[in-house]
């Protein structure tokens, strides 16, 4: 079951049962955010569901244990653009060059990172606007992920 934020992709809708590189990515996101020392096995279980449950709860979302586009949403890193200069971009243009793009991983979002993120998104078949919002970042960190 996926939850459709764009017509050619979409975030999928995880809770208790699932399993596989997504779940593995949401541990991961739950750890750094400091919610549990989460072994980042792939496997939503009890201690992640009560994770997700509690991430929920602090930020005022609807507390399901489901994690589906707010919950995402929440767990993802900020949405960044052109012009926006700060960790979060040094950790994308990081990303990027692990997948082979040669930027400077010097926090500042200029026209070189914007064309790395505009290639990217081409071929993840996103929509191509050069702007980091939850898709492009489910997409990024899905890749790291699996690899």
């Amino acid at each position: 079951m996926t939850l459709s934020v764009s017509s050619s992709f979409s975030l999928p809708v995880l809770r208790n049962g699932s399993n596989g590189y997504n779940v593995t990515l949401i541990q991961s996101l739950l750890n750094d955010a400091g919610y549990g020392s989460l072994v980042a096995d792939g496997i939503f279980g009890v201690r992640t569901d009560a994770a997700v449950k509690q991430f929920q709860k602090d930020r005022n979302l609807t507390v399901d244990g489901i994690v589906g586009s707010q919950t995402w949403e929440a767990l993802l890193p900020p949405t960044i653009a052109r012009g926006s200069s700060s960790d979060d971009v040094e950790r994308l243009q990081m990303t990027l060059n692990e997948m082979g793009y040669s930027l400077v991983g010097d926090g500042i979002f200029g026209s070189n990172t914007e064309a790395a993120v505009k290639e990217f998104q081409k071929n993840s078949s996103l929509e191509v606007d050069g702007i980091v919002g939850p898709l492009t970042w489910y997409a990024l960190m899905s890749i790291m992920i699996q690899d």
